[in-house]
């Protein structure tokens, strides 16, 4: 069986469609066969064996769910059920009905246990060379212990019911490496792990600006003098990263239960009373942090239950739960730092970021800094207090008398025994505290200016202005989006106050400050539907980016598109008679386009808030792209859902509203409209800033950007050293494009390339898109995305061959180029650029470039050199 058995069967498993005519009892003797060589001498064999019984076992879900896949099988009558341990009656709490579902148990049975059986072993084998001290992994060791872990993640990720049964394995795994640990190398591990030299500054110097400090390539081991680390130390490290990795998954697939809970604390405990050394290390935090969290859901989501959830007062869960977050974090970054593991403490701080745990993270940098004041990564640290000090006072601008409770916090010392993840607070009387944003459009402000700043101290640090793309593009969005804030809030203050009666006389003047009012909502509305795109185009600049990143991103995106369409559509005068001139909108505004810009970026499964979109507008000719062009937000974190849930809260609203509005006929019912809408969207707004803001994990990933170098020359064979052109003629290019870094850090499979070269004959010398030596983020990418998106229509328009036909309102002149990938990495081709209108001078020509993959997704390629300079005789 085994010589023939496992590529033969994984392949039956994944195209063999008579597989499903398979029955459960024949699937079970396959699966009696391949366990008789679980107890091999060859652990290739028994590994094998284990990745065999686990295709079985899909197999036998496939039947028993045929149209189910294994990213929705948390849907079955398996899911959500914990279990206190693995054993033959694992499924005991669920009826069993039939034969599969008893074969199921058996076979999850056997491989969770033979995991850990030889996981156990290998950290066992080597116990008997401690007496000489030689007890030292080898890398061949390591990656057999990774591999049956990952193999244990697989199983976890289609089958989410087996996380609390797994991670009970684990704590007796834990356990028992604690005890070799204890009795045979606790002084090695601990001297690797709980370091009492002074901070490790030069670490971290080494490592904080790697190519990838997200990846954590220096572990807690970096700061121990030892050349290597014990088999026991890494496996403990090893086994609290898979039970990290193990919560992150039942997260991501809707499996976070109370059971979890319950087996992530016990796996907490264990570390404290058996291996406390360990709890001043980075994957101990993540693992308070995700007991903590999993236990706030489940107290939330659980009281949220009897109140129900409506469309009129969505259930916001960080809320309620971000304070108790911060608390926690706050006392184990504490700890971390006072036991000067500030490697550690950074990595911790990191994930606060992610989280939008801002106090904390201000914290650890603050600590960490101090070492770094004048040293060469200071200009970091600094830009990170800077970033991190403007979120917390957006955050305590809602709730300011959360900063009591966090001060509180950190002039309290705690007993490292203690019940560290459960932090208790009055959640009432902290939130009951909270202001409106009406009043803080000044400090607000200011928190922008201190997000520039941020921004500025990177720009004046980099050697070249392609140095931290990625992060002075990100904050420069965030400040965007700070002075697009201020105005809306500067409108909302405007008219806050409820409206007086007016007289007949006056409804005219009443029809001139609607459409004023009118105008500034369409602006803001533009300005925030430009900021969506700008994080769709930063998303698709970076195609070497982490699948959490790019939700972080694509979550951004869809929250200033609901903006966007909540500031259009909060007010409607449509049926509201006047004697002025109806309101003329900007040029480049549209209805239509908001709205279509929104429902590009909403679940497909969705159809009631598609059925509501589609009352405000309508959209029957609306298509689905085959090219993907905006970022989608994936509903995989309590985020994305209360993102989600704050979406359909305000939809439902605007339309009651819109529908209200059919009703006003006189200037009076006009303003009191006015009013109503202007509180509709100041709730939208408020609820929007209750959310937390979130660093993607990619931000702290520096390296140089994934991009594209473009050379120009004459087709006119005179004119070898330079462009021109006369008069009343086109200029004929020849293109060389050259891609970098795509092929190398991507699996991107480029099917197609795009360029776009754009000039104008009323900027010579500096239009737009152009790079210059004074680099100028905010303008720079806003033109970007400019260029991007006539990019992407010419995309869309090629690949269906369909005409395109370009805004006649526009004075950009295009021109558009497709090249072939070769394996070298460039690619030849020619345009025509239309300067018959030029007049004479020279201009420079902006360019953008694009990729498209096998499956239709569109990736931007950076601009890495200027565009040619040509000139017109």
């Amino acid at each position: 069986f085994y010589l023939i058995g496992k590529g033969t069967f994984q392949i039956l498993c994944v195209k063999d469609p008579s597989i499903r005519h398979i029955s459960a009892s024949e699937l079970s003797k396959l699966a009696l066969a391949a366990k008789r060589f679980l107890h091999c001498s060859s652990w290739e064999m028994q590994y094998d064996v284990l990745e065999i019984l686990l295709d079985i076992f899909f197999c036998f879900l496939k039947q028993t769910k045929p149209h189910q896949t294994i990213s929705t099988l948390e849907s079955s009558p398996f899911s959500y059920i914990g279990y206190p341990g693995i054993s033959n009656n694992m499924l005991s709490t669920h009826e069993e009905t039939s034969e599969d579902e008893r074969s199921l148990n058996k076979i999850l049975t056997a491989i969770v246990d033979n995991i850990i059986y030889l996981a156990n072993q290998l950290a066992n084998c080597r116990s008997k060379e401690v007496a000489t001290g030689h007890i030292y992994v080898s890398s061949c060791e390591l990656e057999k212990y990774k591999a049956l872990f990952s193999l244990l993640l697989k199983l976890v990720s289609g089958y989410p019911s087996a996380a609390s049964a797994a991670l009970d394995k684990v704590r007796c795994l834990m356990k028992e490496l604690a005890q070799i640990n204890a009795s045979h190398h606790s002084g090695v591990a601990a001297s690797c792990v709980e370091s009492s030299v002074e901070p490790a500054a030069g670490s971290i110097k080494a490592s904080c600006m790697e190519t990838d400090t997200d990846m954590a390539k220096l572990a807690s081991t970096e700061f121990c003098n030892k050349k290597k680390s014990s088999v026991v130390h890494d496996l403990i490290l090893c086994t609290l990263k898979f039970a990290n990795a193990c919560h992150d998954m039942c997260h991501k697939t809707f499996a976070s239960s109370c059971d979890l809970h319950h087996s992530v604390k016990g796996l907490t405990e264990c570390v404290q009373q058996n291996a406390s050394q360990y709890c001043s290390t980075y994957e101990f935090f993540r693992l308070i942090m995700c007991a903590h969290i999993s236990w706030s859901t489940c107290k939330i989501r659980d009281g949220n239950k009897g109140s129900g959830d409506s469309n009129e007062h969505p259930k916001i869960f960080f809320t309620p739960a971000w304070i108790a977050h911060e608390l926690c974090a706050l006392r184990m970054a504490k700890m971390l730092t006072r036991k000067q593991s500030y490697w550690e403490a950074y990595r911790s701080a990191m994930y606060c970021c992610h989280e939008g745990l801002w106090f904390t993270a201000s914290f650890v940098f603050r600590k960490v800094s101090a070492g770094f004041e004048s040293g060469t990564f200071g200009f970091w640290f600094k830009s990170l207090l800077l970033f991190a000090a403007g979120e917390l006072e957006m955050k305590l601008l809602l709730f300011p008398s959360a900063i009591s409770k966090l001060v509180g916090e950190l002039n309290t010392e705690i007993d490292l025994h203690e019940d560290l993840y459960c932090v208790e607070t009055d959640v009432d009387s902290t939130l009951a505290g909270s202001i409106e944003l009406h009043g803080c459009q000044e400090k607000i402000t200011g928190i922008c200016e201190r997000t520039c700043l941020a921004n500025d101290v990177l720009t004046s640090n980099a050697s070249s202005d392609r140095e931290f793309f990625f992060q002075r593009w990100f904050i420069s969005l965030r400040a965007s989006f700070l002075k697009i804030l201020t105005d809306v809030l500067g409108i909302l203050n405007a008219h806050s106050s409820a409206p007086k009666d007016i007289s007949h006389h006056e409804s005219s003047s009443v029809a001139i400050g609607n459409n004023q009012v009118l105008l500034a909502l369409t602006n803001c509305s533009s300005r925030l539907s430009d900021l969506a795109k700008s994080y769709d185009l930063l998303a698709a600049s970076h195609g070497d980016m982490d699948h959490e990143s790019f939700t972080t991103i694509a979550r951004l995106a869809f929250m200033c598109s609901l903006l966007s369409f909540c500031t259009a559509f909060s007010v409607d005068f449509s049926n509201v008679p006047g004697s002025s001139e109806p309101c003329r909108l900007p040029e480049r505004f549209s209805y239509a386009s908001v709205l279509q810009d929104l429902h590009q970026r909403v679940d497909r499964n969705d159809s009631q808030v598609f059925s509501q979109l589609r009352q405000f507008m309508s959209v029957s000719s609306f298509e689905l792209d085959s090219v993907h062009f905006s970022t989608r937000m994936n509903m995989s974190g309590n985020l994305e859902k209360d993102s989600y849930s704050l979406f359909k809260f305000a939809v439902a609203s605007l339309l009651r509203a819109r529908a209200d509005a059919k009703g006003v006929t006189t200037g009076e019912d006009a303003l009191h409209h006015l009013h109503r809408g202007m509180q509709l969207l100041s709730s939208i707004l408020r609820r929007f800033m209750e959310l937390p803001f979130v660093l993607p994990r990619h931000f702290f990933s520096v390296r140089p950007c994934l991009g594209a170098e473009l050379f120009m020359f004459d087709s006119n064979p005179a004119n070898k050293d330079r462009i021109s052109v006369p008069r009343g003629f086109q200029l004929s290019l020849t293109l060389c494009l050259k891609w970098k870094r795509v092929l190398e850090r991507t699996p991107i499979r480029i099917a197609k390339l795009y360029c776009i070269l754009a000039t104008s004959p009323s900027s010579p010398l500096h239009i737009a898109g152009t790079r210059s030596k004074q680099f100028e983020m905010r303008r720079t990418t806003s033109e970007m995305a400019v260029l991007h998106s006539k990019l992407l229509q010419h995309i869309k328009s090629d690949l269906r061959k369909t005409s395109h036909k370009e805004n006649s309102h526009t004075e950009l002149v295009a021109a558009f180029a497709c090249f072939k990938p070769a394996g070298s990495g460039q690619g030849f081709s020619d345009c025509l650029l239309d300067v018959s209108s030029f007049p004479r001078g020279e201009y420079q020509i902006a360019w953008q470039a694009c990729c498209v993959d096998e499956n239709g997704r569109c990736f931007s390629l950076l601009p890495l050199n200027d565009g040619a300079v040509f000139s017109v005789q």
